[in-house]
């Protein structure tokens, strides 16, 4: 289950864009913080609540103080409380990938030509053997031009 953090992340920030921008529904919300608080009662205690708006924070097994398997563990144990079990539905992965395709956009508009735009279901082929430099000054200065555009 190599892809299930990066899947938490996108459900949770399609649960909380809701549709036209509203916030998340009360249900949406309730689930991720209950994943949050399950992840700690399975053996992840520094893993954090959910933001004001219903995203879940974006956290290495490093900065947990956990290993990647116990991760996860604890996410395969917990993820059926995220809604939808976890699975984002159309409609969240095209809102998902709407704000990535901004976040592309900007990012080819400050500077780094070969940005790609994000597949069909709004990831992006970037950093180490992509051909995208994440590390270079070029990006990072683009890239705190263009971060406002990954908010729902």
């Amino acid at each position: 289950m190599k892809s299930l953090p990066l899947l938490v992340v996108v459900v949770a920030l399609a649960a909380a864009c809701g549709s036209a921008g509203r916030p998340a529904d009360s249900a949406a919300q309730t689930g991720v913080l209950a994943f949050s608080r399950c992840l700690r009662s399975h053996r992840v205690p520094a893993y954090p609540d959910p933001s004001s708006n219903g995203l879940l924070p974006k956290k290495t097994p490093q900065q947990l103080g956990v290993s990647s398997s116990q991760l996860e563990a604890a996410q395969s144990a917990c993820i059926h409380l995220v809604p939808n079990g976890g699975q984002p539905t159309p409609v969240q992965v095209a809102q998902y990938r709407s704000v990535m395709l901004v976040y592309a956009r900007c990012i080819r508009a400050h500077g780094v030509a070969n940005m790609p735009d994000p597949d069909s279901r709004g990831h992006l082929d970037i950093g180490p053997g992509t051909g995208v430099d994440v590390e270079s000054a070029q990006f990072q200065a683009a890239y705190r031009l263009c971060k406002k555009d990954l908010r729902p």
